[in-house]
């Protein structure tokens, strides 16, 4: 330090030595307290970045996604750990796949080797019985509906419905297309309610075991068919033998024949 440095600053000259030594020792300490907290710094962000990086490897390895139920028994065996984010393999469920798997193994062969070596006890339906089978039904478009045995009241009861367009004069029915009585059909029985106790419901004695017997049982009904029926009759006798007899009280020829037979009876006693 020259003279003139000296007399421009006049307090540097207050300053000694030790005070220097420890401005110097100071300074250092700082400057060491400063880097190594730069160095925590950088090594916290290398770490998370770290973390970062090993977080995302499983998502593009193993897709996270949930437990359908559809899931195949090896992806079961792979579970993710949510904190760290690192695939695990279940060791217990890997032993639990494994007796299943030859569970399922021995109960196929056992169903293989009865395919293999069907029971002699067992018949098969020929293509006759089978069609017959299938006959005994509708089918399933038809809900199943079975052919019930024909008796002689049910066909009774399956030409009265064919011919329901005539038994009531005041509603009108169309008539039946095909002559041929049904094969397939259901006979049930319809139960009234509450409401129509007093209004539509049949005493015992009113109901009937089939329809042609309640048709007889009923007075207006059994009046309409006797008129019916006398309609029909004159219509299709009008002008023939019968028609002749009944409209002049019998056949002339008939009656002088009938008079000369007992006659001639008389004659010869």
């Amino acid at each position: 330090m020259t003279m003139a440095d000296k007399s421009a600053n006049p307090s540097a000259l207050d300053i000694s030595d030790d005070e220097l030594s420890q401005l110097l020792s100071q300074a250092k300490k700082d400057l060491t307290c400063l880097e190594t907290e730069k160095k925590k710094k950088k090594e916290k962000d290398s770490t998370s970045k770290n973390k970062g990086r090993e977080r995302s490897i499983p998502s593009l390895s193993v897709p996270l996604r949930l437990d359908d139920g559809n899931m195949s028994e090896d992806s079961r065996l792979i579970s993710i750990d949510s904190e760290t984010g690192m695939a695990r393999i279940d060791v217990d469920n890997m032993y639990k796949t494994t007796s299943n798997l030859s569970q399922k193994s021995s109960i196929t062969a056992e169903i293989e080797g009865k395919n293999a070596h069907p029971d002699p006890t067992i018949k098969r339906m020929t293509a006759g019985e089978a069609l017959k089978q299938r006959e005994k039904t509708a089918g399933k478009n038809w809900f199943g509906i079975k052919a019930p045995t024909m008796t002689p009241e049910i066909k009774n009861d399956l030409r009265v419905l064919q011919l329901r367009n005539v038994l009531d004069p005041k509603r009108f029915y169309k008539k039946s297309s095909s002559k041929e009585l049904p094969k397939y059909f259901e006979i049930g029985t319809i139960i009234e309610g509450p409401t129509e106790f007093y209004s539509s419901r049949l005493t015992k004695k009113q109901r009937q075991n089939n329809l042609v017997d309640e048709l007889l049982a009923d007075k207006q009904s059994r009046d309409y068919f006797k008129r019916k029926v006398g309609e029909i009759h004159a219509r299709n006798y009008s002008g023939g033998k019968a028609w002749y007899q009944k409209a002049t009280g019998g056949n002339a020829k008939n009656k002088y024949k009938g008079v000369q037979k007992h006659s001639h009876q008389f004659k010869r006693k």
